[in-house]
């Protein structure tokens, strides 16, 4: 059976080469020859699609974004009436998107060089989470949002760390945190 080639294929096939690319290569050594293998298309290909390896990767970042940005959103509708639930359930479910996501984090270092001043997809990340604490915050009477939003982040980040490091597993760490805020909130 002979498989489908779109151009909406084709280029979701480069977009998932590409990222995985970016985890296995970094941004200085990615290679569009090693993408379009990867994805089982010709050498041609990448630039029918992109108009060079920046904009492969720049599009590689929106991509991983669009689906943290879609996870978000579902989020904060099932929890908008409960400011404390939606907060925790989003920096869990932040955990879990980087812990799962291990290539997003090359993604963001690959973002320094490419953003140029505009915003990148760490803040893009970081945005719902801090829009949630400042819900909680005005909800809950705490004038100090940004201490607030930068011990949450913190958390997220330094789990996903021990994660990674094999100190704790993805389940562990998304109990603790739940527990950290259950204190902390």
């Amino acid at each position: 059976m002979e498989e489908n080639f779109t151009p909406d294929n084709v280029r979701s096939r480069l977009l998932f080469s590409g990222l995985k690319e970016l985890e296995t290569h970094g941004v200085s050594d990615f290679s569009l020859r090693r993408v379009a293998q990867d994805a089982g298309v010709s050498c041609a290909a990448p630039y029918r699609h992109f108009k060079d390896k920046d904009e492969l990767i720049t599009s590689v970042m929106q991509f991983v974004i669009e689906g943290w940005t879609l996870l978000s959103r579902q989020i904060t509708e099932i929890f908008a009436s409960d400011p404390k639930a939606l907060l925790t359930e989003l920096a869990v479910a932040g955990l879990r998107f980087w812990i799962a996501n291990g290539n997003f984090r090359t993604v963001i270092s690959a973002s320094a060089t490419l953003a140029k001043g505009k915003m990148g997809p760490l803040e893009e990340f970081d945005r719902p989470i801090i829009s949630a604490v400042e819900r909680y915050a005005e909800k809950s009477g705490i004038s100090d949002k940004a201490k607030l939003s930068f011990k949450l982040l913190s958390v997220i980040y330094g789990a996903v760390i021990l994660v990674d490091g094999g100190y704790e597993s993805a389940d562990i760490a998304a109990e603790n945190l739940k527990s950290v805020l259950s204190a902390e909130l």
